[in-house]
């Protein structure tokens, strides 16, 4: 066991300064953009890390926004303007539910002056403690437990398969067996042994085939547990973004695609009522040798309405017309438009509104 954990220590130690910051911006600079926790206890509960910045540019700049790669850590920042030469801080937080296992997690930040986000991440060690099965999978789906209520799939380029796997545990104190049915089409579910003793585990292995069933952008597949010949009311539920074929091009191919490019990426406001509309336009073009194709454009909530052409070609310009009507009071609120493009470059493309909302 005590060879075991040095090897995983080493080889985090190895991997860690490889990680780079993919679009990294010289306005708002950062001291570090890996943080590693090392070895902690699954007793010690959430633990806490800090990425600290300087504005070293000639104008304010402000975080949009701030995206973990999953549920089981959370950032939190100043949505307030940062002036030029102040310094702050992005405080996250890993929660510490995973179980113990080594993680490896990202934040994505985006900020004002630049299109492109820096890539921020945690990483570190588990170990073990005596927690019950209860407390380690608390999302019950019927007599099982799961980590977490719903699974990460990740990204998928179309036409591309993925494949996973989660933990489940039968926390009731009878035998269960278990299948699925009512499966969404480009799912394949199973799980390994299909017969589970009370508080014994096993593996759900699925695969995710975009052939099969073709959507874009954020998507949810489902499945029904069948425990014991009974359909349980909560669902499997793994949610994906598909998104355009990119890896397999050539560099000829990304250079002779198309490509968006946004006169700019956000747009702040003084201040909205709540319950009232209001409009924000963005100006797009096609910048690249060929038509630019929106599959689809999704939106953080707060009834957001997009009215937006789903073709550009070549040297075209258009506006996208945002329609906003905030839900509730909040000091800073950023709005989220997230463009699912045939772009290879940027197959996803985000814009934002931001801006305090008032009674």
């Amino acid at each position: 066991m005590r060879r075991l954990t040095l090897i995983i220590c080493l080889l985090i130690s190895y991997f860690i300064p490889t990680f780079g910051q993919s679009g990294h911006t010289t306005d708002l600079r950062f001291e570090k953009v890996v943080y590693n926790f090392g070895k902690i206890s699954i007793d010690d509960g959430p633990q806490k890390g800090s990425f600290k910045y300087k504005n070293i540019s000639d104008k304010p700049i402000v975080i949009n926004n701030v995206i973990s790669s999953c549920g089981c850590s959370v950032a939190e920042y100043v949505k307030s303007p940062i002036k030029p030469g102040e310094e702050g801080e992005i405080v996250v937080t890993y929660l510490n539910d995973q179980g113990p296992y080594p993680f490896d997690k990202t934040f994505t930040v985006y900020i004002s002056s630049s299109q492109k986000p820096i890539i921020l991440r945690i990483a570190g060690i588990v170990y073990e403690k005596g927690k019950t099965s209860a407390e380690l999978f608390p999302n019950k789906f019927g007599p099982l437990g799961m980590r977490k209520e719903i699974q990460n799939g990740g990204q998928i380029e179309q036409g591309l398969q993925r494949s996973e796997s989660e933990s489940v545990i039968n926390l009731s104190d009878k035998k269960v067996t278990v299948s699925f049915k009512n499966v969404s089409p480009g799912l394949s579910i199973q799980i390994k042994p299909s017969t589970l003793d009370p508080g014994e585990s096993a593996i759900i292995s699925y695969t995710i085939n975009t052939k099969l069933a073709k959507h874009w952008g954020r998507t949810r597949y489902y499945a029904s547990f069948v425990c014991n010949g009974v359909e349980q009311k909560k669902k499997f539920i793994t949610e994906t973004t598909i998104v355009t074929p990119y890896t397999s091009l050539t560099q000829e191919e990304i250079d002779n695609g198309p490509r968006v490019q946004a006169e700019k990426s956000s747009i702040e406001f003084d201040s909205a009522k709540v319950g009232e509309k209001f409009n924000a336009k963005f100006n797009l073009k096609n910048i690249g040798k060929k038509k630019l194709i929106i599959y689809k454009v999704e939106t953080n909530g707060a009834n957001i309405k997009i009215t937006c052409p789903d073709e550009i070609n070549v040297g075209e310009k258009v506006t996208l017309n945002a329609v906003i009507t905030p839900k509730e009071i909040n000091n800073y609120e950023v709005f989220t438009i997230t463009l699912v493009t045939n772009s290879p470059e940027r197959p996803l493309v985000n814009l934002f509104v931001s801006g305090e909302i008032v009674k």
